[in-house]
């Protein structure tokens, strides 16, 4: 089984600007929220065998809270693929309500199948272990998955609605 658990809430996220690739620290509230999504994983009864995240600091520090919080005590994977969407020109810009379609044409953004193909990729990877697996990553690879799962046309992933900030996912 594959679980997704979006980051804590970070700095860029009170901020209210795109955070993309950008290293943002969680929040207090971001890491109380990851104790909240530990605690959820526990709850829920899932096991977690391997946990994965992007190498963006607001998710590995998620990550290491969430292992905290459910005793994990192996080593946190490191996957580039689930690094956040490169929002190109749009990074660090205060936020504003765009489009799917002004997202993926901002200067220098990361092309739509390229990013869809890195995590499928990933996902491909990991469903073929036996392992339960936990990925630690972003609201654009929450929204990316969520568009793959509905056979959505992926340009327009980012018109679907981001998982919150620390909340557990059971993919399918």
């Amino acid at each position: 089984m594959i679980y997704f658990i979006r980051h804590g809430e970070s700095e860029t996220n009170v901020k209210h600007v795109f955070a993309g690739r950008n290293n943002s620290a969680l929040t207090e509230k971001g890491r109380e929220q990851a104790k909240d999504g530990g605690y959820k994983i526990m709850e829920l009864g899932f096991v977690v065998d391997t946990i994965i995240s992007s190498p963006l600091v607001r998710a590995f520090d998620t990550a290491k809270i969430v292992a905290d919080i459910i005793g994990y005590n192996k080593e946190i994977i490191i996957d580039d693929r689930i690094i956040e969407y490169d929002m190109g020109s749009l990074t660090g810009t205060p936020l504003h309500n765009i489009s799917s379609k002004m997202l993926i044409n901002a200067k220098n953004s990361e092309n739509t199948k390229d990013f869809a193909n890195r995590v499928r990729s990933f996902l491909n990877d990991w469903s073929k272990t036996n392992e339960d697996i936990l990925i630690v990553s972003h609201a654009g690879v929450g929204r990316i998955i969520e568009s793959m799962r509905q056979n959505g046309d992926l340009e327009l992933f980012y018109d679907l609605p981001a998982y919150p900030n620390a909340s557990v996912i059971k993919l399918d």
